[in-house]
């Protein structure tokens, strides 16, 4: 079990992230603005649970995986593209 300074400082650095504004800012709020108040609530679901999996991956170490292994960046990226399609 992680020491609670460690669970603090995570939580903070999660915090701050959310809280920055950027790209996902401008999305959901040109999707409010054209589309209305539902699809802005559908698309913050969207943001938040990205958020969520890119932390719960920092947290699990796939980043360290990743940057161990380059070729799992692109199996990875690959399998992206697939889910696209």
């Amino acid at each position: 079990m992680p020491h609670f300074s460690s669970l603090v400082a995570f939580a903070l650095i999660s915090l701050g992230m959310v809280m920055t504004p950027g790209p996902n800012m401008i999305y959901l709020i040109s999707r409010s603005i054209t589309q209305g108040r539902l699809a802005g609530l559908i698309s913050l679901g969207g943001v938040a649970l990205g958020f969520v999996f890119y932390m719960l991956a920092a947290a699990f170490g796939l980043t360290a995986l990743l940057f161990a292994m380059p070729f799992a960046y692109d199996a990875l990226r690959l399998a992206g593209v697939v889910y696209l399609l």
